[in-house]
């Protein structure tokens, strides 16, 4: 019998609204429109399904705040889908993602955690260190969550957007790293960067 390991949330989730300008704050998650994904239930081969949104809270005191959305399957072949999107204002300019999902993977000795990887759609940063030639459309991208409770604001933790030459250089490579150890030396799941939201939920369902 499948373990959920956390609340199941509605699998209508909302997906961040696209922007003609650079808007004047973050958009919220109030704010967004519905998109369907799959249910683990109605036979269709889903065995892996990550969602979430909220706000991650990049910096302590809440000076850097980033509205996040994203849902990720994989199916019982291997084959993933779902869209993620990630949008904060920094320094420099706004740094503003949306994606396609490519993988998906979870361990079953450390059930709390998932790594997701894509490629990206949009690119609407204004920030000149994010439109480089690893930051355009078509080029690969990769994240990875934490869901440490159930219910809201219960400390879900999600990581910034990663992209070559990020300690990996392709989507796969990404999915395909260990859970726990070292990888070419560096910590493989550095805890130090994962930020806990400020507000929403991050959920893992694994049937396996």
């Amino acid at each position: 019998m499948p373990t959920i390991r956390s609340t199941l949330i509605p699998a209508a989730l909302l997906v961040l609204a696209a922007c003609s300008s650079e808007p004047s704050a973050p958009p919220t998650v109030g704010q967004l429109p519905l998109a369907s994904a799959p249910s683990l239930n109605n036979g269709n081969g889903v065995e892996v399904m990550v969602n979430g949104s909220g706000v991650v809270n990049f910096v302590p005191g809440g000076s850097s705040l980033a509205p996040f959305q994203f849902v990720a399957w994989r199916q019982a072949d291997g084959t993933a889908g779902g869209h993620f999107r990630q949008f904060r204002f920094g320094p420099l300019g706004t740094v503003d993602f949306e994606g396609v999902v490519t993988c998906v993977t979870t361990h079953p000795d450390f059930p709390e955690r998932a790594r997701i990887a894509g490629i990206i759609t949009v690119n609407r940063s204004t920030d000149t260190r994010f439109l480089t030639a690893n930051h355009e459309v078509g080029d690969d991208v990769w994240f990875r969550v934490e869901s440490t409770k159930s219910g809201a604001d219960a400390g879900d933790k999600s990581t910034t957007y990663g992209f070559k030459p990020t300690l990996v250089n392709t989507s796969a490579e990404y999915c395909a790293l260990p859970f726990t150890g070292l990888h070419n030396g560096q910590n493989a799941w550095s805890p130090g960067a994962l930020f806990t939201l400020s507000e929403g939920q991050i959920t893992i369902h694994d049937k396996q």
